[in-house]
């Protein structure tokens, strides 16, 4: 079944601030790719909910990586069937987690 894909407002920001990040850092093809792990990760979330690992506060809240250095955070609603993305964490910005 599939679940839809809810940004907050701090994942928006999260997620500009990782391309603007990548861009500065990195190369374009960085860039491209991270944009493109998003996507995949978002509907492979979308279809499997529980894929990413609890964490130890709440069962509801996961985190699962995007790539090799960023992690997404999200809930999982899932009488409403809904992801809610709450932020992508870089490692190279912010390395203690």
């Amino acid at each position: 079944m599939v679940h839809k894909i809810v940004w907050s407002a701090l994942a928006v920001k999260t997620y500009v601030d990782n391309i603007e990040y990548l861009e500065k850092e990195w190369s374009e093809k960085e860039v491209v790719n991270f944009i493109a792990a998003v996507k995949r990760k978002l509907l492979s979330l979308s279809l499997q909910p529980r894929l990413g690992v609890t964490t130890n506060k709440r069962a509801n809240i996961r985190k699962t990586i995007v790539n090799k250095r960023i992690l997404l955070i999200y809930r999982h609603k899932p009488q409403k069937k809904e992801i809610e993305l709450i932020r992508f964490f870089n490692t190279y910005q912010y390395p203690v987690w």
